[in-house]
This record gives structure tokens, C-alpha cells and sequence, in this order.
């Protein structure tokens, strides 16, 4: 559920593994088992694989439990995250083919009085194909919601009304992809609304037991019944206190490998299991396929579906599913497109070593027979694209708003032509640009890859005269042409603040050492005429310091009014009050004989300078004054 804030592994993890895949099951258990014996991060893992359709393989590995120490096995139920929403667009299908709902009707016609702001609402209502396939525009849901843990659990109207305020389309709905766990829990509340009971009976009936998922359920298992894995922390030893999301239909699922292996089957049969159809293959068909972004009618595969979605690995081959993580729990569910064959692999741990291992391995051996896919060919890049192209592109989409400042500096990139090559490189890592070749005159693919992933398109309705959709990676991004000065400026600015935070925090030590030794030895300590100014700023740069790092803490930490988020936010507004104070000092301090001092107070001037232009920038994007818990 949480794939993008704890680092999504993604689909693509380690497709170039160095080591020849598996040829046998058998070999393909005893790799899986040789990962655990030097695993300390993560303890166990259950992994599914069916291979034509047929489970050929549903197992426990490592440990369910640490203390007592208990084996996972093919019954252990794990959690599966975010995997837990293509379920969610499974059951809103069959209602669809049964003529219940559409994905065009607005939420409106199904939760009248449903709260949400929406600019474009008379042209561009909300639908549920928005929902479904992230292109609201509504944030992600706030820390707090994410933090809320109430064991009842809450129903499902009841969790929805914790982040209503946040249910605002900040873009015009059906164009950029934004990941948004509230949309496909709004989705579930409609399928409650329409078949008139919660929607873990809904899908229980339509889903679960007829694919013969026996054990899955999406709320806490009864451990006097059945073994569940415990979730851990990144040492692999600290177990975590069991997550009741607060919208589970998001993310809230267990299941074991038999019942991953089961779910597998309908995924590979495309709808149908033992001869009967779940659903038909048309409408299945259209969960593997986006529709409503701006990437999706552009025409790249890869644009996210109905909670499905397509990745294409390193050696040519794509897969289509969704992965998802919790905390302490990582997910992948995937199966290879144009086979019957697919994998799901859960861990209980925060660390992905193993998980990407596991997943590598399981690749491997599924494709140990599949031919490299032929290239098609490339064609000349369109003059068009070559004269008006090439640029700086900034990302418009941030999934957390508050946090959107994040990938602006870090989501910059320039967009090049270099002979028959699209080149996008990073400033902050012109070695690691990414080549594309053209299929047609606005869409280009990997070097590698079968299937177009980047179109540039037409978004000058909402301020994109220039826009860029790419969806090379996990979900894709929006990206906006702008100027040199508005890609660079702002990262040249963190770029200069940072070295002058780090000079005043070295000022600040080594000035202190300085005083305390000369106090020592019982001499005299003049303060230098730019003292006060490095203190000031170096005292400032500690206290956001300290406010970052306590931001990294459990989200049921900084989700909550704790002493360490709210220490968080003291510090922040600490660090806005210190750089006011270091401003004032720079404005007093008058002209300093000896050019030791002079440059010492330039350079004190110069950092205090940079530390008041970060603080307006942090006061206006809301990190300083953020209470984490409201």
C-alpha cells in the first residue's frame, strides 16, 4: 500500500541477474532457500508460481515468526499491500458486465453528497475510471490517516471521512497519474452501496471463494486458526504491531501461497479457473489497459490499468500486475504477458534484498525457455520533435503535495536528441541518462524494450504547451517543458544552501571546540565579529536537521501527536525563527577591519542569505508549521 513512500522495488527489479536462472523446480527451491541462509534483514517469504496455467509451485521459506521461532509455510498467511487493489477493480468489473455500474458514472450517481473538490467539475466530473486508475488528481492520503490503527476496524465510510480534506483534484481528472490509495477504497464503498453489504462480504462471494482463496481475508487473521506472518523491521528481529488500514480495500489483504497461487490462476486465465468464468476476457482485457490519462490515449501500453499494470524488464519481456508494501511487508504479484504463467512473492520484512532475490529467481525461471523478443524497428525522429523537443522538463504530478518541492529539485531533467537517440538525463546524474528510440513521430521505447513508454503530448489546457508522459517506471510521470532558469534555479539554490549549511555546521563545531579548549587552559575567548551570524545559522541548520530525521521515524510515530513529531515540528518552526534571527544579525553587523574578519562575515552573510531563501521556500510549500498528526 505504501510502494512509493517506503521505495517501491517494482516490477523491474534485478532482471540481469548474473547467475543462469533456474531450469528445475527443484532447483529454483533450493536457490529460494539459500537466500535466507544469509538473510538477516528478512525472515520468510511465501512464493507462488503457476507455470501454464497449473500451480507448480505454492511455499513457505525462512521464518513466519521469529520468537517463537516458527517456519513459514505454504499455509502462512502474509500481507500483500497494494497487490490487494486489482481485486478491488476485479469485482468492480463484474458489476460493470452486469450492468450495475459504469467506470464513466460520476461518484455522484452512486454516494450522493460524497465530499470532494473538483475545479472541473461540471466538464470533467470525477469518475470511477479515475478511481481505479489514479487520475483524480486527489493527494495521497494524509500520515495521520495512514497512522490511524483502530483494531474495531473501521468501516469503510468511516475511514474515508478521515482525509476528506484531502480529496482535492489538483489537475483536470482523466489526465496525470498520481497515486492515490483513497480511490480504489471509494470504489469499494460504491460496490457497498450497490450490493447493500461490506465489501469484504462482496468479494468473498464473487472472488475469494470462487477462485478457492480459503484462507484470505482482508481483516486480521485469527492466529488460533491459522498461522500468520509477523511484519518486521529492517534488522529482521523487531517485530511490528499488526496494521489495521484504514482503508483496507487499499492494501489490507492476507493471503498465503495456496491462496496467491489460486488468486494466479484467475490472473493467468484471464478471468476464467477449472472452466468457470469469473469474468469474461474482455473485461479483463480491459483492467491490463489504461484509458483514462493523458499516457494511456497517447498510446503507451504501459499506462497504468484498473489496478494492473504493465513493466517491461531489461531483456524485452513484460509483465503485468501490481506490486505493494506495508510496513515490514513487501508484495509483487505478476504474470507474463502472452503466457499462462505468473508468480507472487511476499516478504515480512522492510528490507528488499531477499524480496528482489526471490523475484529475480522467479523470473528467471519462468523465462528460462522464452526467446529474447525481437526489437521492432525504429524510425527516424520527426523534425518536429527534433526542433521543439529538446529542453528542461520538471514532474507536475506529486502524489504527496505537501512534499511536491521534493520532486521538483530532484525530479529535473534536460531532454536532448542526439543523432537517432531521445536522451533524458538527470543534472544530478548526467551519467545515467536514459536513451529511447522513436516508433512514430511522438512515441519512443527503450533501447531495449518491445513497447513504446514516453509521448510527448498536448496539455496546454492545463498549462503544459510542452508536456512529456513516460511510463517506464513503476506508474509513470507528468512532465512539464519549462525554462533553464525555472529547472536549475531552484536546485542550484539547495544546491548552494546545503554546501553553506554544511560550512556553518563545521563553523559551529569547530568554533565551539575552539572556545571550550581556550577556556580550558584559562585564556581569553574574543568572539570574532561574524561569531554570532555562524552560531545563529549553524543552530538553524541542527534544528531542520533534527526535524528530518525525525520525520524518517515509523509513520505510526509521525502520524500520531508523539514527542517525536511533535518535536519534528518544533524544530522546523525553530529553524524558521533562528534563520530570522541570523537575518537580523547579518542586517546589524556593521563594517569589520582586517580582511580575515571581512571574509569570515561574507561568507556568514552569503549562508544566512541562502538559509532565509530555503526557509521561505519550506514556510510556503508547508513543511515549516507541518503537524504531521492533524
Amino acid at each position: 500500500m505504501l510502494a512509493s513512500l517506503l521505495a517501491s522495488l517494482a516490477l523491474a527489479a534485478g532482471d540481469t541477474a548474473p547467475a543462469p536462472p533456474p531450469r528445475t523446480l527443484d532447483e529454483l527451491r533450493t536457490r529460494i532457500a539459500r537466500t535466507f541462509d544469509s538473510a538477516r534483514t528478512t525472515p520468510g517469504a511465501a512464493v507462488a508460481v503457476v507455470e501454464d496455467g497449473r500451480t507448480v509451485l505454492a511455499a513457505g521459506f525462512g521464518l513466519a515468526r521469529v520468537a517463537p521461532r516458527t517456519p513459514a509455510t505454504a499455509a502462512t498467511l502474509f500481507r500483500i499491500g497494494s497487490s490487494s487493489k486489482t481485486l478491488v477493480a476485479f469485482v468492480a468489473m463484474q458489476l460493470r458486465d452486469e450492468g450495475k455500474l459504469s467506470l464513466d458514472d460520476p461518484i455522484e450517481r452512486h454516494l450522493p453528497g460524497f465530499y470532494h473538490v473538483n475545479p472541473w467539475r461540471r466538464t470533467d466530473p470525477v469518475r470511477i475510471v479515475h478511481l481505479l486508475e489514479h487520475t483524480s488528481g486527489w493527494d495521497d492520503a494524509s500520515l495521520r490517516a495512514y497512522a490511524d490503527n483502530d483494531p474495531r476496524p473501521r468501516p469503510l465510510a468511516e475511514g474515508l471521512a478521515l482525509d476528506s480534506a484531502r480529496r482535492v483534484s489538483r489537475w483536470r481528472p482523466g489526465t496525470r497519474f498520481a497515486y492515490c490509495n483513497v480511490g480504489p477504497a471509494v470504489v469499494a464503498r460504491i460496490i457497498e452501496v450497490i450490493e447493500g453489504r461490506p465489501f469484504e462480504a462482496v468479494v468473498q462471494a464473487r472472488l475469494l471463494d470462487p477462485a478457492g482463496m480459503r484462507t484470505a481475508t482482508w481483516l486480521r487473521p485469527d492466529t488460533t486458526r491459522v498461522v500468520a506472518a509477523t511484519l518486521y523491521h529492517p534488522d529482521g528481529t523487531t517485530p511490528r504491531p499488526y496494521w489495521h488500514v484504514f482503508v483496507r480495500p487499499a492494501g489490507s489483504l492476507n493471503a498465503s501461497a495456496l491462496d496467491m497461487a489460486a488468486w494466479l490462476r484467475v490472473l493467468t486465465g484471464r478471468g476464467t479457473v477449472d472452466g468457470r468464468t469469473l469474468l469474461a476476457d474482455s473485461s479483463f482485457a480491459r483492467m491490463e489497459a489504461g484509458h483514462a490519462s493523458l499516457a494511456a490515449r497517447a498510446g503507451l501500453p504501459g499506462a497504468y490499468g484498473l489496478h494492473l499494470y504493465a513493466q517491461p524488464d531489461t531483456l524485452g519481456h513484460t509483465w503485468i500486475g501490481h506490486d505493494g508494501a506495508v510496513e515490514g511487508g513487501l508484495s509483487d504479484v505478476a504474470y507474463l504477458r502472452g503466457t499462462a504463467s505468473g508468480y507472487a512473492v511476499q516478504t515480512n520484512a522492510d528490507d528488499g534484498e531477499v524480496h528482489v532475490a526471490i523475484v529475480r529467481l522467479v523470473r528467471g525461471y519462468l523465462r528460462r525457455s522464452l526467446a529474447r523478443p525481437a526489437l521492432p524497428p525504429s524510425v527516424p525522429i520527426a523534425a518536429t520533435v527534433r526542433e521543439r523537443a529538446p529542453g528542461w522538463y520538471v514532474p507536475v504530478a506529486p502524489r504527496q503535495q505537501r512534499l511536491a518541492f521534493l520532486d521538483r529539485l530532484f525530479g529535473v531533467v534536460r531532454v536532448a536528441v542526439d543523432g537517432d537517440t531521445l536522451r533524458v538525463a538527470s543534472p544530478l546524474d548526467p551519467e545515467g541518462s536514459e536513451r529511447y528510440v522513436a516508433v512514430d513521430s511522438l512515441r519512443f521505447r527503450s533501447r531495449t524494450g518491445t513497447d513504446p513508454v514516453l509521448a510527448f503530448v498536448r496539455d496546454a489546457g492545463d498549462g503544459r504547451a510542452v508536456a512529456i508522459e513516460e511510463t517506464r517506471g513503476v506508474h509513470g510521470h507528468s512532465l512539464a517543458r519549462t525554462s533553464a532558469v525555472a529547472a536549475l534555479g531552484p536546485l542550484g539554490l539547495a544546491l548552494a544552501w546545503s554546501l553553506a549549511s554544511t560550512l556553518s555546521l563545521l563553523v559551529l563545531v569547530t568554533g565551539g571546540a575552539r572556545r571550550l579548549w581556550r577556556r580550558l587552559r584559562g585564556r581569553a575567548t574574543p568572539s570574532a565579529p561574524a561569531a554570532p551570524l555562524w552560531r545563529l545559522n549553524g543552530a538553524a541548520v541542527v534544528a531542520l536537521q533534527a526535524s528530518l530525521a525525525a520525520l524518517g521515524a515509523d509513520i505510526a510515530t509521525i502520524g500520531r501527536a508523539t514527542p517525536v513529531s511533535v518535536g519534528a515540528w518544533l524544530a522546523g518552526i525553530a529553524f524558521a525563527v533562528l534563520t530570522a534571527l541570523a537575518a537580523v544579525a547579518a542586517l546589524r553587523r556593521r563594517r569589520v577591519e582586517g580582511w580575515r574578519d571581512r571574509l569570515s562575515l561574507g561568507a556568514a552573510r552569503v549562508a544566512v542569505v541562502l538559509s532565509v531563501l530555503g526557509a521561505a521556500a519550506l514556510v510556503a510549500v508547508g513543511y515549516v508549521g507541518w503537524r504531521t498528526w492533524a
